[in-house]
């Protein structure tokens, strides 16, 4: 009986302009060394190695794959690198289908097939993906369309000359959209700390002043910021959330 994962390698070389036909007569231990066929086979069959390939599992991979072939014009197609296909198949084994996470992956094979937009495909990428929760992918997709307003307060302690967050004046993040709104403020500082988003200041901050025994005092502060990505997570956006 003929490997599961051979016949997922038949799919995409039905799909992709790989400069040896791949057919039912040739196996694939009898391909010589460096054959992109034979390639694809080795990335798949490590990625795939934990997983008993039952029928379900093996329509899960082929319509990851259909997808995100299909997506890409035909003149376009390339055999996608393996230090992308081998995390991305191994990421979506533990990820549903139909979730944002999934098609994060499902966009970024995309970029790998694509020979106009495979530069935008980093190595790095799927393991970023990886890290992510649903949330946060839908944070990085919103940040890619537009930046968003957080201006908050701080109250100067007298008695220790040090600035204490006091309040949040301005949030314009669509909190609403998330599973878990609560949680925005950690995805934020998740996000930070992956280097791909933030919240960040875009102006000097404002002096707050009161009057108290008749003379004129700081008593807080004023701090404007947006959500931002990041250089490195606006090309990571644009490789795996979307076409633009």
């Amino acid at each position: 009986m003929e490997d599961p994962t051979s016949e997922i390698v038949k799919e995409i070389a039905r799909c992709l302009p790989i400069k040896e036909a791949y057919t039912d007569s040739v196996k694939p231990s009898a391909i010589e060394i460096g054959n992109i066929a034979s390639d694809l086979l080795k990335v798949i069959q490590l990625a795939l190695a934990p997983v008993q390939l039952i029928a379900a599992v093996q329509d899960r991979y082929r319509n990851f794959l259909d997808q995100s072939v299909r997506r890409v014009p035909q003149d376009q197609r390339i055999a996608p690198a393996p230090q992308i296909l081998g995390p991305v198949l191994e990421g979506i084994r533990y990820e549903p289908e139909g979730t944002s996470i999934d098609e994060m992956f499902s966009q970024l094979l995309s970029r790998a097939i694509d020979s106009k937009r495979v530069d935008e495909a980093h190595p790095s990428f799927p393991l970023l993906i990886k890290q992510l929760s649903r949330d946060e992918a839908v944070i990085l997709s919103k940040l890619k369309e537009q930046t968003y307003e957080y201006v908050y307060t701080s109250t100067l302690d007298q008695e220790s000359n040090r600035f204490v967050r006091a309040s949040t004046e301005v949030d314009e993040f669509p909190s609403h959209i998330l599973q878990y709104p609560q949680n925005l403020p950690f995805y934020m500082n998740h996000l930070s700390s992956l280097g791909l988003a933030g919240i960040y200041d875009y102006k000097n901050q404002e002096a707050i002043y009161a009057e108290r025994d008749g003379n004129r005092v700081q008593t807080g502060t004023k701090v404007f910021c947006r959500y931002l990505l990041t250089d490195i997570g606006r090309r990571f956006a644009n490789a795996c959330t979307g076409n633009t």
